[in-house]
């Protein structure tokens, strides 16, 4: 009898010693997960790109001063023609101003102007790139924009990514053209939450990016762009977001399309027919 009493007692040691393990691995997850999250979210490059390396001798470095006293670079190319609006361009979060060079080529061979925002901490830019942190870069490129002669009304904002954060943010804040969002999310939480399930990321989430309830507010017409096979920003995520939308809005959705291969579906060409109409 007592023989079968303490072998009981040891599962139950032993059984309570595994969840302790386990909560204590649990906790250590929470704890790195909390203070490391930016390093998963922003991936800076820590190379500076050459313009004049872009085959494009209009294309040009400009230079401006964010609200919080940040001076950073970023890329632009005027419009061919004055009628034709500029695309300001926030690439993904591991991207650059030469990779947003490379992906905007066909708007430029039809005569669109860019400004190729470069963030904090990328590219050799001081600072380091946080969600308001990108808001006042956003801000600072627009408002270059305007005092060299660009009118907002003729700004098409691009968010491509993690750059949907600003360009959606903005576009609640300036009169613009168009906004454009590629491969963007309703919400940082949402994409934390698909990617992190077992862990409250709602409640750990410093930079949240909550899109689908500021998209509400935008006055500018609206085309989203998304991969049916996005498994880095899922497509219902991208839904969320353009459901949110007031009209008018078109969504392209990429049948087999993922998240980093969608100029192989020649996705600017199906954004340019719906700027045609």
């Amino acid at each position: 009898l007592y023989a079968h009493l303490w072998g009981r007692i040891a599962l139950i040691k032993m059984l309570f010693k595994i969840i302790f393990i386990f909560a204590a691995l649990y906790l250590f997850a929470l704890v790195f997960l909390y203070f490391s999250q930016r390093n998963a979210m922003y991936f800076p490059s820590s190379m500076k790109p050459d313009a004049a390396a872009q085959g494009d001798s209009s294309l040009k470095e400009i230079n401006v001063t964010t609200k919080d006293g940040l001076a950073l670079y970023g890329w632009h190319r005027p419009p061919l023609n004055s009628f034709m609006p500029t695309i300001v361009w926030f690439h993904g979060n591991a991207s650059n101003v030469a990779t947003t060079v490379a992906r905007a080529r066909p708007y430029l061979t039809k005569g669109y102007g860019l400004l190729a925002v470069e963030y904090r901490g990328y590219g050799l830019n001081p600072g380091t790139p946080t969600e308001q942190g990108l808001y006042h870069d956003g801000r600072a490129f627009i408002e270059w924009l305007k005092s060299n002669g660009t009118d907002i009304s003729n700004i098409i904002l691009y968010g491509e990514s993690i750059g949907s954060g600003p360009a959606v943010q903005l576009a609640t804040e300036y009169p613009i053209h168009i906004l454009i969002v590629d491969s963007g999310f309703s919400s940082a939480v949402d994409a934390a939450a698909n990617r992190f399930p077992l862990f409250p990321v709602s409640l750990l989430l410093k930079d949240r990016y909550e899109n689908a309830d500021k998209i509400k507010n935008i006055q500018s017409p609206y085309i989203h762009i998304h991969g049916s096979k996005d498994f880095i920003i899922p497509y219902k995520l991208g839904l969320k977001l353009f459901e949110s939308a007031p009209q008018p809005k078109t969504m392209i959705t990429v049948e087999g399309g993922g998240h980093n291969d969608l100029d192989n579906y020649n996705v600017a060409q199906k954004i340019l027919s719906v700027l045609a109409e």
